[in-house]
């Protein structure tokens, strides 16, 4: 038997037909699985703060600092975290009790978010101060993924898993297009301060929820090993798993160039378009709005008539487009257009590759190899925000985005050959 088998089972995974997950709608998991709808509406308020924390960071990062190197930065703090961690959180998620470590890591998350508040109220803040927190709060993130990623076929059945990650990143999109607009009129109105507090009280919500709803059973692991071969496991299962390395090669070149928008629109809006924090957060709504629209209209038909390799290169030509229109074309309206058309892109590419993470990973290694596709698109997004913000630096945005742009389609042309499309879990 191979050093990386799983542990015996009593009968093989049932591999459901290409159009299983869509023959019922995708909000009737909601219905059919309370367990989810209740992890789902939760963490639905825990990404809206999540969203109204993101924009208040690099919104006071544009305050108290003027070089968009720094305010590039802000996206590098919060990528980094997941190539440092992301492995050993995988590990820990398919070794402990899924439910006390998803407590504790949302009880950090709600005392670092809270704490940031408070300086930022007393004005002690400063650029490396604030890089510093949103590289704590991260952190936390990336222990929290792959411990609830893991738990998806545990709460909801293989046939109903593109449903459920299809809400997610409906769950994902909506409180995109919620989160920064409320947190644009919060901090026009009060201050980036209120921003984070209500951040912190999402995190608690989202810890009672885990506490009270996410049965024991499901989390706990028949088997257990210690943490090094844990973790070594996971690697040599990832050395020989070749659809699984596909999803790793082409998200890392996807964010890295797709993630230009999310770096430096902040410093692109208040530069080129002169807005304001309240004009900026409906800004950036426009994204979570294109998302949710191609939830709802474009996805239920492009799963149906393509392959997720196919959905990947449409929405990275897309994309790619969208960086180039930005780059030479600096209007409010022009951008709420395109940003609308890169939020369905984002999602719906973001769908295929969590979608592919999920079906190729055998149950016995999924905690750490979400980990591992963590890492992957954390090092794109990490790179990006510091790669872009260097550019930028040393140029301008026109030539940066320029770049980005044409480097999307380029690379997304050149790693379309790794194919991730297959719904067969992946036994190596």
């Amino acid at each position: 038997m191979s050093d990386i088998a799983p542990p015996p089972t009593t009968q093989p995974p049932q591999t459901p037909g290409p159009h299983a997950a869509h023959a019922v709608p995708v909000w009737a998991v909601l219905g059919e699985h309370p367990v989810f709808r209740a992890i789902w509406l939760a963490g639905l308020v825990s990404l809206v703060g999540s969203w109204m924390q993101n924009l208040g960071a690099a919104w006071l990062m544009t305050d108290i600092s003027d070089s968009p190197a720094m305010v590039g930065l802000v996206q590098t703090a919060q990528a980094l975290p997941s190539l440092i961690f992301a492995l050993v959180a995988g590990a820990l998620a398919d070794m402990f009790d899924r439910r006390k470590f998803l407590m504790a890591v949302m009880a950090w998350q709600t005392l670092i978010t809270a704490a940031l508040a408070v300086l930022t109220a007393l004005g002690l803040v400063t650029p490396w101060v604030l890089l510093a927190f949103i590289f704590a709060v991260a952190a936390g993130g990336t222990c929290q993924v792959p411990a609830m990623s893991a738990t998806l076929q545990d709460i909801v059945p293989r046939n109903r898993v593109i449903s459920a990650v299809t809400l997610n990143s409906i769950s994902m999109n909506l409180s995109r297009a919620i989160g920064p607009a409320l947190a644009g009129f919060l901090i026009a109105a009060t201050s980036v301060a209120l921003a984070f507090v209500a951040n912190s009280l999402s995190y608690l919500v989202f810890m009672v929820v885990v506490a009270f709803r996410i049965p024991r059973a499901t989390l706990r692991q028949k088997e257990r090993q210690g943490f090094y071969d844990t973790l070594m496991s996971g690697l040599r299962y990832a050395r020989k798993a070749k659809r699984f390395q596909a999803v790793l090669v082409r998200g890392f070149f996807y964010f890295l160039f797709a993630s230009a928008v999310q770096s430096l629109l902040p410093f692109l809006a208040r530069q080129e378009l002169g807005v304001t924090a309240s004009s900026y957060g409906p800004l950036v709504g426009f994204i979570g709005f294109g998302a949710v629209v191609t939830a709802f209209f474009i996805v239920p038909f492009t799963t149906v008539r393509f392959t997720r390799d196919q959905v990947v290169l449409c929405a990275s030509m897309l994309i790619g487009i969208c960086l180039l229109i930005m780059a030479w074309i600096h209007s409010y309206a022009v951008f709420a257009v395109v940003l609308v058309i890169f939020g369905g892109a984002w999602m719906i590419s973001m769908m295929s590759f969590q979608v592919s993470s999920q079906m190729t990973l055998p149950a016995w290694v999924r905690g750490r190899g979400i980990s591992m596709s963590m890492m992957s698109f954390s090092a794109g997004m990490g790179v990006s925000g510091l790669l872009w913000g260097q550019i930028a630096h040393f140029t301008n945005l026109t030539v940066t985005f320029t770049i980005a742009g044409v480097g999307l389609m380029l690379s997304a042309l050149i790693t379309h050959r790794y194919k991730i499309g297959s719904n067969e879990t992946e036994d190596v």
